[in-house]
């Protein structure tokens, strides 16, 4: 059963397609915890103090309540709920780490609806699970946000790069970038430049901030890094403009 953190229309705020008009999907469970960017939030099941990235509700998940998905037609209703008119947003799917779910029969048969409607899907992922575009090939017409997982996430390296799946979602994706978490405590050159040549892509490194008054503190030396080493920058512009509200 596929489990809805939240589903919103909103601005993408990252990346390659920043700026875009977008609706997203994001769903519960992922392989990583990054306890190393040091978002805490309380459960409100448990009352234990998470730690993690700034989407701990779709990572720790039996700790937070979701909307179940028993069907595809649950996920297509939510489009119900918008007053898009002729518009055609992008349709950002975002975790956790949906591409655990990417052989689900729900959430395959909804992203195979979406794309036929005419919509342009993105998958948001850490890069480390292998999808099967041979057999799922619908997944071959979207575009992957990669942000694998640097030492500044505190996840181990063998955990979080997988260069197989890197280099097969290059090979057979619509169109992919990578997106870097970077932070002025962290040198993270030679590990970027170690992912790049085993499987490389365009890059873009974006400021760590779980808020606005952490995003600050990271911009100019993101920034600054990457003029020194030819990658683009993204900003957050969620963070810049809501700070850190959910559901943005």
């Amino acid at each position: 059963m596929l489990k809805l953190v939240e589903f919103f229309h909103s601005i993408q705020g990252e990346g390659k397609f920043a700026g875009k008009n977008a609706i997203f999907f994001r769903f519960a469970g992922c392989n990583l915890r990054c306890a190393g960017f040091g978002v805490k939030l309380n459960s409100l099941k448990t009352g234990e103090v998470l730690t993690g990235c700034d989407t701990i509700r779709a990572v720790y998940t039996s700790h937070f309540e979701y909307e179940n998905i028993t069907s595809k037609e649950a996920l297509l209703s939510k489009f119900e709920e918008l007053d898009l008119q002729n518009a055609k947003p992008i349709i950002v799917i975002t975790g956790g780490e949906p591409l655990l779910h990417h052989k689900d029969e729900i959430f395959y048969a909804f992203i195979s609806e979406v794309l036929a409607r005419g919509f342009e899907v993105h998958f948001e992922t850490n890069g480390s699970v292998e999808v099967d575009f041979a057999r799922f090939n619908e997944y071959k017409k979207c575009v992957f946000c990669i942000s694998p997982k640097l030492s500044n996430s505190g996840e181990k390296r063998e955990k979080r790069l997988n260069f197989k799946a890197l280099n097969l979602i290059k090979e057979n994706a619509k169109d992919s970038f990578y997106k870097f978490v970077i932070s002025s405590e962290f040198n993270l050159q030679s590990e970027i430049l170690e992912i790049t040549q085993a499987a490389p892509n365009e890059v873009f490194c974006m400021p760590l901030g779980k808020n606005k008054k952490e995003l600050e503190k990271n911009a100019k030396f993101t920034f600054e890094f990457c003029l020194k080493n030819g990658y683009n920058y993204t900003d957050r512009l969620h963070i810049r403009i809501f700070d850190d509200k959910d559901g943005i």
